[in-house]
């Protein structure tokens, strides 16, 4: 599998903010997953998240709003 796929929206936008990366969406079972490329960038971003990396609130916040509206968005999609 090229692509790692989370669930989580907070764990994807602390990623995507980390990585400087917008995630690809995926829907599955009316679930939208948001998805990276599988690199070791992924996962030292992965790493650094977990190690509680400082990020930026406002843009955190933002980044969170926008995946979360685009997440509902594709759910609603076929």
């Amino acid at each position: 599998m090229k692509e790692l796929a989370f669930a989580d929206v907070y764990l994807s936008a602390a990623i995507s903010i980390l990585l400087n990366f917008s995630p690809g969406f995926r829907v599955e079972n009316g679930k939208t997953l948001f998805t990276f490329p599988r690199n070791e960038a992924l996962y030292k971003a992965l790493d650094d998240f977990n190690s509680g990396a400082a990020l930026p609130a406002l843009e955190y916040a933002e980044r969170i709003k926008r995946l979360r509206a685009e997440m509902l968005m594709r759910r609603g999609q076929k």
